[in-house]
């Protein structure tokens, strides 16, 4: 409770959400209690059911107690469909994770409700979906009225510049180790992994048996681990094959059995960093919705939109920690065949790659099929056509070794590798070229592909997200628009002219200039960050249960109201001349934009 007795946003979160929790469950809403965690609300008078699916941890610590393998970040897509044959409901996640630390420390372990059927992916999945479903924040500038430099000067109203191999089956053991007390439902090898499906009735067999092969269990672990035996989970066991370093990790995909899409994050927190970026991605028959976790939507006024939303990552993680933690904002939704052009590739791609001879007609040719040396297609790079010594000695990064390399390789020839167009063209076809088809495949169907997001510490990963479809909720399209009025008046110049900044979800922002197109935000960063937060279900709209809009608007008030700025009917914008003037003013607003951020990275 805070001070003085009045409770904190995360109390009144706690308890808004064991209330809505309690009033679904007398709906009618399906809970399956999966293991025998739950987050504690209203003094135990409701608790959030705990369904667990598992999560990731780590080969043992090294003396100096430091974690050789740290997770930064975590991208996963679910397809939840119906089994062709059996019509039942079936997740195929594929799970992509970026590890650091040696290659010999590398374990992956997971939990799951039924044997799946394991493979190895491809990270050019994420590589394509990622760019297009992230948000982008632009500001539309209207004139109002006249100002110095630009009278008689009409832009219009509303001008803008937006700136292997798999398990058999679902079942089935194919062996036990022998006096263990531990079933072995599956092995096999896949892309670059060896892996192994287990299970047993006890969970200090279970956990002696990951001990003798060579995986760390830590005293944090082995109590979670013990919690999904007793749910009669099974464990996904993985390791890379000797000899293999970090590079030739690549994304699981598991498939198997369930109604539900489980994140495993329980066993991540034994490894993971500080506020961990969690990216998910769900294709279904409908918009995807977390039913254990809240679904946040952020204050749009505490954005800052002048600079495309740079502060984006920081609201998120701030309105994930006012829904105490356990939040997703959903940040796209839009129909499945809408992503379908982004896995499109040239038939004649692969012929194209290996008559391209020397590296920058290679590099070139990826760039003429829309490639840039980035995740899957890097990784054939580094191993191809690799930065020259010579050059990394002189301070030449990766980035400008590969978007300069037509110069290197003219003044640095005799430093670059032996270069063999035919194998690396082989390697990109099974790397990218090939999955990229795959993914068309995939893609191409009826309902919607969803993105959420958020931002998690290892002490807030206390429970596994589940997520389901939810076929009454509206699309979300990733890029957002606030309008700037510039209010020009008494002969001032259009960029020392206040803002009234009207935000997508409607709301007036007031701002004074400081600097030419450079605003003083006031106490705005002082306000939350989070606008409302819903316990959704697979019907309906759900329960709020936080809501700071009335503190929202509260300060905005403050705000405005310390920045006076006078009102103006319609439009006011003046009528003829040129449009030019005001698209000026918003290629300005862009330059200082631009020059604020390399000043920033320098």
């Amino acid at each position: 409770m805070a001070e003085g007795g009045a409770p904190t946003n995360r109390e009144r979160f706690q308890t808004l959400r064991g209330l809505a929790t309690a009033l679904h469950g007398r709906t009618g809403m399906r809970h399956v209690i999966m293991a025998g965690v739950g987050v504690a609300l209203l003094a135990s008078s409701y608790a959030v059911p705990a369904r667990a699916c598992g999560g990731f941890f780590c080969n043992r610590p090294p003396p100096d107690g430091t974690l050789p393998i740290a997770q930064a970040a975590e991208n996963v897509l679910f397809v939840m469909e119906r089994d062709e044959t059996s019509g039942a409901a079936v997740v195929e996640a594929h799970i992509q994770i970026l590890y650091t630390g040696p290659a010999s420390e590398f374990s992956w372990i997971v939990p799951v409700t039924a044997v799946p059927t394991v493979k190895v992916g491809s990270d050019i999945l994420f590589d394509r979906l990622e760019p297009p479903t992230r948000p982008s924040f632009s500001v539309s500038y209207q004139m109002e009225g006249n100002c110095r430099g630009v009278s008689g000067v009409g832009a219009g109203c509303g001008s803008a510049a937006a700136g292997g191999s798999s398990a058999p089956g679902f079942g089935g053991v194919v062996g036990a180790d022998a006096g263990t007390g531990v079933d072995v439902l599956a092995r096999g090898s896949t892309g670059p992994f060896d892996y192994v499906v287990i299970r047993s009735e006890d969970g200090g067999t279970l956990r002696t048996w990951l001990t003798d092969n060579g995986y760390f269990v830590s005293p944090e672990s082995a109590a979670i681990i013990d919690e999904y035996v007793v749910g009669q989970h099974s464990f996904v066991a993985l390791r890379l094959h000797n000899g293999q370093d970090t590079s030739a990790i690549r994304p699981i995909v598991l498939r198997l059995p369930a109604a539900e899409a489980c994140l495993p994050l329980k066993l991540t927190a034994i490894a993971a960093t500080p506020d961990l970026r969690i990216n998910v991605w769900v294709l279904a028959n409908a918009r995807a919705v977390p039913i254990n976790y809240a679904e946040i939507s952020i204050n749009q006024a505490r954005l800052d939109w002048f600079n495309f939303g740079r502060n984006y990552d920081q609201l998120l993680k701030d309105a994930a920690n006012e829904a105490d933690g356990n939040a997703f904002a959903v940040e796209y939704v839009m129909a499945a065949r809408s992503s379908v052009g982004w896995f499109n590739v040239s038939p004649t791609a692969r012929n194209d790659l290996t008559a391209a001879r020397t590296p920058p007609a290679f590099v070139g040719t990826l760039a003429g099929l829309g490639f840039q040396p980035t995740g899957a297609v890097l990784q054939v790079l580094r191993k191809h056509l690799p930065l020259p010594a010579a050059l990394s000695t002189r301070g030449v990064t990766e980035t400008a070794f590969y978007t300069n390399i037509s110069s290197y390789w003219a003044s640095d020839m005799a430093s670059f590798a032996a270069f063999d167009s035919v194998a690396a063209a082989a390697d990109m076809d099974i790397e990218v070229l090939i999955p990229m088809s795959e993914y068309r495949a995939l893609f191409d169907r009826s309902g919607r592909l969803t993105r959420l997001a958020t931002f998690i510490s290892p002490d807030e990963m206390t429970s596994d997200p589940l997520f389901v479809t939810n076929t009454l909720l509206s699309d979300v399209p990733p890029q957002h628009l606030a309008v700037a009025h510039v209010m020009c008046g008494d002969g001032m110049q259009a960029c020392q002219a206040p803002v009234r900044l009207r935000t997508e979800d409607g709301r007036d922002v007031n701002f004074r200039a400081v600097a030419c197109m450079q605003y003083d935000r006031g106490e705005l960063d002082q306000m939350s960050a989070a606008d409302v937060a819903w316990q959704r279900g697979a019907d309906g709209e759900g329960n709020i249960v936080l809501d700071n809009r009335p503190e929202i608007m509260a300060a905005l008030k403050a705000h405005n109201a310390a920045v006076p700025i006078a009102s103006s009917d319609g439009c006011g914008c003046t009528t003829g001349g040129s449009p030019g003037v005001m698209v000026s003013l918003m290629l300005l607003a862009g330059g200082f934009a631009l020059l604020r951020r390399r000043q920033h990275r320098g």
